[in-house]
């Protein structure tokens, strides 16, 4: 019966993509050529140049980064060990309205920029290299997190070994160090542009054509769900390429170090060089924090001096709970005997179960949405704009979050108690209720707050599914920042970056900050 049950939440979860998929192979081949003609000669460099220039920049943010908070002692070490996670709490899209509103005419950053450079026109940021910009800012901590795990957990003697043979500082790290990190810093580096291809706010607010924002128009604007579905399918598939590449990648999260383990030794910096790195860290996280949340706060004092805490405001606030509570607890519900099953009985069949339970959360957004679309157009019409739709959106796009969660939960949860429990008469529900939910209730909290702040940020599947005249926040920052109503956007994108400060805190106390 639970077997059963898993497979209806498994079948269920993959609906959206097989529609999509169908969808984008069935098509008329016209279609294809008018396709390439209109949008995608201009969609694929676009979207293979983005990756390219992210790509290179958070590695260089993210590993730089890593390696000065784990190899070397300086004052303030400890505090920017976490300071550096901060950028996770800011959609992409909300720091493209930030900085927008920044660099508006008339802005502080056109005051400042004609007073340094007077003659020289300032540069955009409404263009390649300011959408590079806003999405590296936003998407290094995936490079930076797995980066510094696997910086702290190299074999010091490896360094003794190389130092003894004659090797420079900055030949150890390129030869020996670097390296040792590969497997998680590919595994970060292809986290950071999977969120890269599903972005849609960012691109859109700054007005460069991606498929995603591609997608959402041949939806909206054309009212054509088959060409919505070409384009979704080509989505998908860049995807699950970076989707494959991150688990590659992950399971080789680590060299085999055959040496007896010596943890790193961090190097203590001479004051000029603690100076430097201090201002190098600073000025990262002035641009990629600071400087936006502080307009932003700005923005929001003048908005609610102005009325922008009408009743409109709760209400898309109550929608947002409302939708990310529901979208939450489905996903964990649904998830919890997928996640038992692989735990504790690992065959075949339930980790396939597993896998393609999991496979939501490597689709972008729009690619979700579309293929819920098909699939309320094909089965269940009755759906169609209903918060059914959207709900089931968070839950296929979000549940594997839950699952993992759940996963890492269990297997840490010995056997013997569950057997204890049976040779003592107790029943299969019985032993889990009593016995193995206690134990794992925190894995669960953690991968429902984790689902209910991905859940209120979350913006293009929200909006080609929300019923109609139903905002979130999410929807009205999106709506206003593209109306250049800069304060009116600025309560509700501070509220989504407060609420996701919250799962920080739990990666922080996860993380474990030790010295190296």
């Amino acid at each position: 019966m639970l077997r059963l049950f898993a497979v209806g939440v498994a079948v269920l979860a993959s609906l959206p993509l097989f529609f999509t998929l169908y969808g984008g192979l069935t098509v008329d081949p016209e279609l294809w050529v008018k396709l390439y003609q209109t949008r995608l000669s201009v969609l694929l460099p676009n979207t293979l140049k983005l990756l390219l220039s992210v790509g290179c920049l958070v590695l260089l943010i993210g590993v730089s980064s890593a390696w000065l908070v784990s190899r070397y002692n300086f004052p303030g070490r400890r505090l920017w060990e976490w300071l550096l996670v901060l950028p996770f709490a800011a959609p992409g899209y909300i720091l493209a309205y930030a900085y927008a509103s920044i660099m508006a005419p008339g802005g502080p950053a056109q005051e400042l920029w004609k007073s340094l450079f007077e003659d020289l026109p300032m540069p955009s940021l409404y263009s390649f290299w300011g959408v590079s910009l806003v999405l590296s800012l936003v998407n290094y901590p995936y490079v930076y997190l797995l980066a510094r795990s696997s910086f702290l957990s190299q074999n010091e003697q490896y360094q003794e070994i190389s130092k003894v043979l004659g090797a420079s500082r900055l030949k150890r790290f390129f030869r020996v160090s670097l390296p040792l990190a590969y497997p998680g810093i590919a595994a970060g580096l292809s986290l950071a542009l999977m969120e890269v291809l599903a972005d849609f706010g960012t691109v859109s607010l700054l007005r460069y054509p991606t498929f995603t924002e591609a997608i959402y128009r041949q939806m909206t604007g054309r009212s054509d769900p088959y060409g919505a579905a070409a384009l979704a399918s080509l989505l998908a598939t860049f995807a699950f390429l970076l989707l494959s590449t991150e688990r590659y990648f992950r399971g080789k999260r680590s060299f085999e170090q055959t040496k007896s383990f010596k943890p790193p030794k961090a190097r203590e910096l001479s004051l000029l060089g603690s100076l430097a790195v201090n201002i190098y860290l600073f000025l990262l996280l002035s641009l990629a924090f600071f400087i936006p949340i502080s307009m932003l706060l700005k923005m929001a004092l003048t908005g609610a001096s102005q009325g922008a805490l009408d009743p409109r405001f709760f209400k898309y606030a109550f929608n947002s709970l409302l939708v990310s509570f529901l979208g939450a607890s489905f996903a964990t519900l649904l998830a919890l005997p997928i996640a038992y099953l692989h735990a504790r009985r690992s065959d075949f069949l339930n980790r396939a179960l597993f896998y393609i339970s999991s496979l939501g959360y490597s689709l972008p957004g729009p690619v979700v949405g579309v293929g819920l679309l098909l699939t309320a157009t094909a089965i269940f019409d009755w759906l169609y704009g209903s918060l059914t739709l959207l709900v089931s959106a968070y839950v296929v796009r979000f549940m594997s979050v839950s699952l993992q969660s759940q996963d890492s939960s269990l297997s840490m949860v010995s056997r013997s108690k569950e057997e204890v429990a049976r040779t003592l008469g107790a029943s299969t529900w019985r032993t889990f209720y009593r016995v193995l939910l206690p134990l794992i209730k925190g894995g669960l909290f953690s991968g429902w707050l984790i689902v209910f702040v991905d859940c209120m940020k979350e913006l293009p599947a929200t909006l080609l599914l929300r019923p109609l005249a139903f905002d979130t926040l999410a929807v009205r920052v999106w709506i206003d920042a593209a109306e250049s109503l800069w304060e009116a956007a600025a309560v509700p994108a501070l509220m989504i970056v407060a609420v996701g400060i919250i799962p920080l805190i739990i990666v922080i106390g996860k993380m474990g900050y030790k010295d190296g």
